[in-house]
Order: structure tokens, then sequence, then C-alpha cells
């Protein structure tokens, strides 16, 4: 038999058995060009790149493409497994002609900043979907010529963390193998970000991630304080939101304590258990909710945010609340936090920014955080200015006006270190309220208990925990904690380690500001990064602060072998 013969009945087997596709990522977009001016080595037209994941032929037939508020309908085409397809539109149809596997559609328009791809079958079924923004490109790619590049094909529930800008010299790679392909794994459960109530009836709750639909609709358990769910409703294409609705409405005053169970992301990861509370929404008064940190110097690459924090017992929407900066002293450009029914809890932080991934990859925490992303920030000096939250009749809330002199003195570059309150119910107006994050704490607490809080003691504590250790024991008391309370804000440090001949061992900490309460650790290793022997170990801690007070600590620490 000849070769052409065998391919003309390979051929004609695989079109015996084309399938329409039914199954969600049997069919992904692995490619995106939204911006290409400048050139940088391909035909200056936007595209998308399909992939067929599924065994068979797919005909795209009346298959949709959803940018936005804009569709185009496929024409009679036919993809194959494990092949890259371009898609583009008519106009550009003829610059990229000669490339393999090329699928003209009516018109493609691709936002550059922001825009959600949605891909439907003939049935109208939902295939694919994802939504990309500018902070997916590299920094120095965002200008255009450049597409990102999905990484795994094999992990199409990935989002950011699963694409990346292409490395190809051309600046993508229409119709062939991605340069950035390798191996994203998603090993985590969904965390639930907050719960909207959109009605006294009806809650919403917005997920960190996809979740699966037959979980979320049907298999996860959900449990509100004394109501039962009458339905739940996944909402497409992003199906981060789950919306409940009630038996009977919530009632104002009341606290509802909200259980989540057994809840898959698009993955398979399990959210075994979490527990919420919520509440009808009730007005806030002047002094409910306040300006609490504002970083208006971010470090390189990093961006702005702007904290705030809800001093009452009462649960606030946030719907329609702004923020805003200052020129020569009057309020400026106001930015809306929300059009939604955003719910802030009693004595909540909320860290509001632009880049909440850059922001909590910048500023690393253990503890439990707040963060809320927005599109758009009003612009904030580097040097001095001011910043304003108005409420949703555009009533001023609160006021801070700052400069980087207010920044702690022994501070050499205030690039990168937040301004936090020192006490919540005192004015944000009074500069002497202020002070710089502690450095311990990574000079910024975005969404979490600021680091120079009022001290809630009469006397400076310094102590360690565990009094013995054992270094690299497994996670298992293998490390000490130098865990401090203090009585003043502002307090520098430097934290040595002795050994019994009175030899320096390590420098922990040198002329560091550390918070008004905090933890500092000792892997039990020597400047040299190695292991020390075992025995015990002295633990001098030098302190000061702004007015000369000094201050000097004596601890104990044994080091332990296994």
């Amino acid at each position: 038999m000849s070769s052409f013969r065998l391919l003309f009945l390979v051929t004609l087997a695989m079109l015996q058995t084309i399938c329409h596709g039914k199954n969600y990522n049997d069919i992904v977009i692995s490619e995106i060009m939204s911006d290409p001016s400048p050139v940088v080595g391909l035909p200056e037209i936007e595209y998308i790149e399909l992939y067929n994941r599924s065994e068979k032929p797919v005909n795209l037939k009346n298959w949709t493409l959803i940018v936005g508020n804009r569709s185009a309908t496929f024409p009679d085409s036919v993809i194959l497994p494990g092949i890259f397809y371009i898609v583009c539109g008519q106009a550009g149809y003829k610059s990229i002609k000669n490339y393999d596997h090329v699928i003209p559609v009516s018109s493609l328009a691709l936002p550059n900043e922001t825009a959600t791809l949605s891909l439907f079958n003939r049935s109208k079924t939902l295939i694919f979907s994802i939504t990309y923004n500018l902070k997916w490109w590299d920094a120095d790619k965002r200008n255009g010529g450049y597409a990102i590049e999905m990484i795994d094909l094999q992990n199409p529930c990935g989002e950011d963390d699963n694409w990346k800008t292409s490395i190809d010299i051309s600046g993508g790679t229409p119709g062939k193998l991605n340069s950035v392909r390798g191996n994203t794994y998603d090993n985590s459960p969904p965390e639930i970000e907050r719960i909207d109530i959109i009605s006294p009836k009806e809650l919403k709750m917005v997920f960190s991630e996809q979740l699966d639909s037959m979980n979320a609709v049907s298999g996860a358990r959900i449990e509100v304080d004394g109501r039962s769910i009458l339905s739940r409703k996944l909402e497409l294409p992003t199906f981060k939101n789950l919306v409940l609705t009630l038996d009977s409405p919530l009632i104002a005053g009341i606290i509802y304590s909200v259980s989540i169970s057994n809840l898959a992301d698009c993955s398979g990861n399990i959210l075994r258990k979490t527990d919420f509370t919520i509440g009808l929404p009730s007005k806030a008064d002047s002094g409910d909710v306040v300006l609490n940190e504002i970083l208006f110097n971010p470090p390189e690459n990093g961006v702005d945010f702007v904290e705030i924090y809800n001093t009452s017992n009462k649960f606030i929407s946030l719907k329609n609340w702004s923020i805003g900066n200052t020129k020569g002293g009057q309020p400026d450009v106001f930015r809306t936090i929300t059009t939604e029914n955003f719910i802030l809890a009693p004595l909540t932080y909320l860290a509001i920014n632009t880049d909440t991934p850059q922001t909590k990859n910048t500023y690393t925490s253990d503890k439990s955080r707040n963060f809320f992303e927005i599109d758009a920030l009003p612009s904030f000096s580097n040097t001095s200015g001011g910043v304003i939250l108005r409420d949703s009749s555009n009533a001023i809330f609160d006021r801070f006006d700052y400069s980087e002199t207010m920044h702690d003195p022994l501070i050499s570059d205030p690039k990168g270190v937040s301004l936090e309150k020192k006490d919540m119910l005192f004015s944000s107006q009074l500069p002497d309220n202020w002070h710089s994050a502690a450095s311990t704490s990574g000079n910024a607490t975005p969404g979490y208990a600021n680091s120079q809080m009022k001290p809630e003691t009469n006397e400076s504590i310094f102590l360690v925990e565990p009094e013995a250790f054992i270094p690299g024991n497994n996670g298992v008391n293998d490390f000490a904690k130098i865990v401090y309370k203090l009585t003043t804000t502002g307090e520098t440090a430097t934290i040595r380690i002795y050994d019994t001949a009175g030899r320096l061992i390590k420098n922990l900490v040198r002329n560091q500001l550390i918070g008004t309460s905090g933890e500092i650790r000792w892997g039990g290793t020597n400047e040299n990064g190695n292991l020390v022997d075992t025995g015990y170990y002295l633990i001098l801690v030098d302190s000061f602060n702004g007015n000369g007070q000094t201050s000097q600590f004596k601890l104990k620490v044994v080091v332990l072998k296994k």
C-alpha cells in the first residue's frame, strides 16, 4: 500500500470520528497576542491560539468566542488532537495565512489591559474561559509585540501562575509548541476571599480560583446558621462566584455563621472546612472605618496599597466607597473601591491594592491577611501627599496627610516601607499617631495587625521559646523564637548570639526597627550558615528608642542534637 493511500485512509478514519466538543477544557486557549505593536518578529495582528487536548478531532463550526461584550463565530473547521491552531480576524488573515493551521473568524479585537475570553461550543456549552490582564506580561514587555503562553497544557485550570510572556525571539509561537512550556501544579485547595450580601436572601461567595462546577452546586457541604439553602448557582464564565439563595431573609443585627467543607477546585483540590461570620450591613458612623496603613513609595516592581480598618462591631458595606489623593492640599482624584456589596466585617483589616499576588510576594507573612484588588488607585507622591477615604455618599470619612519625613529617622531609604497607625481610635491627622513599619515584619503589614500598634503592656518583655531546640528536626522544635512585647513604638534592636566562652556566634539582628510585639527566629546556625555545636548559648538583646532610652536583655537557650 502506498504511503499516500495510507495517509488518506488514516485521515478519513479520523474525520469519521470527529466530535463537536462537550467537555470543559477539551479545547483550550494556549496563547494570547493582544497587542502586536510595536512588532518584534511576528505579523502585526492580534491572535489567540487553540489547542485540542482531547483524543478526537473537533469541528468548530458554529462555535463562539466571546471577548467581553463582543463575539465571533467559527467557520466550518476541524482541529486535530495535539495540534496548535491560530485564530485571527479576517482583516489580519492575509498577514498570517502562510503559517500552519490558521482559522479566520469575522473579527477579533483583544483589549490590551484585561479581558475575559470564553469559548462556547455549538450547543452553547462553555468549553474554556480565561481572564488575563496586563500584569501577566513581564514588566519590560508590556508595551506590545509579545504574546503570553500557557506553560502547562495539562493544567488548564491554572491562571496567572500558568501563563508567562513568550521567550521566543519573534515574540510568540503561533501554531507551534510554546516557548515557556513546563510543569505547573496546583496542590492548594480553594480559598474563600469574601462573602457579599446581594440581598437578605442571596449571598455571593467569592473564591480565589475556579471551582469544580458539579461539586460546587451539589457536592460540597455549605451551611448557613438558621437558614436552609434553596439553590446554588456558580457564575460563568469565571467559576469563582457561588450564589446561594436562602429560604428566608437574614435579619439585621444578627450575626450568622457560615460553614463550607469538601469544596473542590477545578484541579480537584479539596477545601476540607472553613467558617465565616456574616451579617446584614449597617450604616457606618464617623470613626467606624479608618485609614490604618499606607505604602506610598513601593519597592521596585511593587505597588502602592492603602489599608483600612473597621473599628466597630458592625458589618459595613463598601459599595461605592472610594479612595482619593490630594493636590495642593485639596481633594483631587478618586477611585471607587467596588460597585458590589462587599462587606467589611467587624474589627477587620483590608489592604486595597492593584496587584494582590505581587503585594503578597513582596510582604510575606504566615498570618491570616485580607486583600482587595482594584483596577487603579489614585497616584500617591513618594515624598508627600494625602490619602482620603470617602463613603458611598462621597462624604469624607477619613484623611491622612503624609510625608516621607514621618518615617523613623534611622531609616536611610524609605522605599518599600509603609507608615502604620499606632492607635486606630486616634485621629489619622495626628502625625505622632503614625510610624514606620518594623523591618522585622518585612517593612509593611498589609491586611493584618500593624507592627507598631499601641503597646498593651506596662513592661518590655523578651523571652525564648522553647528554651531548648534541635536544629533540622523536621519541623519539631527545630528553631528558637525570641518573642517580645514592648512598651513603646519605634524601638530599634540589635540581637547577638554568643557561646559560653563569650565568642560572637551570630549577629541575628543589627540595628533593625522592630514592632511593639513579634518574634525573631534562630535556626541554630552561625555567621557562615553552619549548624553550631551542642551546648548553651547566650542571646544578648540591646534596644533603644527615639527618646534615647536604652534597654538590655540577656536570654539563654540550649542547642541539642538528634
